[in-house]
């Protein structure tokens, strides 16, 4: 099986992760001033691979990811979820690194490699919920990788804030389509995620950063409450 890897770009410089790549894949860039959305899609309608993996222009792979995403799908799985873990040296980004670690195969997470026979196209109606549409409609089997992604992203606290306020515009139409999603219901999204499967005992082990977690659950209601 052949893997196309999709990177919607902005003029970042993408050294990092074309260093990641097995030279075996297929990568497509795509930047072309459109969202992300749109992007995605001629990456994904350009693709010849059999498999499909997604990444945002400030991922990078570990060593042998792309392999086992391969071997998982061959074995029956249509998507896979992986681990991401966000490289920043700022408290703040130890903080969203920590938090990250919860969501993995989720339903807050998004499978980033799928079997290109059941990957759907992003609604580029939606700016900033489109990944969780993504995941919504992919049906199969999925499975968890192993071996994770790594995203390089330290940015300030309120450069976070202003992200989040701009991906808000497009959540009541995304709660429009899927009522029915965990992640809009606040006990599992600020509780149950937190704690389901034994994770409670990082919370415990860390009270510094599970502090600094409900800050970022409280910042984000607020700004989504101001915003919807």
């Amino acid at each position: 099986m052949r893997t196309s890897i999709i990177v919607a770009n902005h003029g970042r410089d993408l050294t990092k992760l074309i260093e990641s790549l097995p030279t075996s894949v297929e990568f497509i860039e795509i930047n072309r001033g459109f969202e992300r959305s749109k992007q995605r899609n001629m990456g994904i309608q350009e693709a010849s691979g059999e498999i499909i993996i997604w990444l945002d222009s400030d991922q990078s792979l570990s060593i042998g990811l792309v392999e086992e995403c391969e071997e998982l799908i061959k074995n029956g799985a249509v998507a896979v979820y992986i681990p991401e873990i966000i490289v920043a040296r700022s408290f703040f980004g130890r903080i969203r690194a920590f938090e990250r670690t919860f969501y993995t195969g989720t339903a807050i997470d998004v499978p980033r490699a799928v079997l290109k026979a059941s990957c759907p196209l992003f609604d580029e109606t939606l700016n900033g919920p489109e990944d969780a549409c993504f995941g919504q409609r992919i049906i199969g089997k999925r499975a968890v990788s192993k071996l994770p992604l790594f995203h390089h992203d330290d940015i300030p606290f309120l450069e976070y804030c202003k992200k989040k306020a701009y991906y808000t515009k497009s959540m009541k139409r995304y709660a429009e389509k899927y009522q029915n999603d965990p992640c809009l219901n606040l006990k599992y999204r600020c509780f149950d995620v937190f704690v389901q499967d034994g994770k409670w005992k990082k919370l415990v082990k860390h009270p510094i950063l599970t502090l600094g977690i409900v800050f970022l659950l409280a910042v984000r209601a607020f700004i989504y409450y101001k915003n919807k």
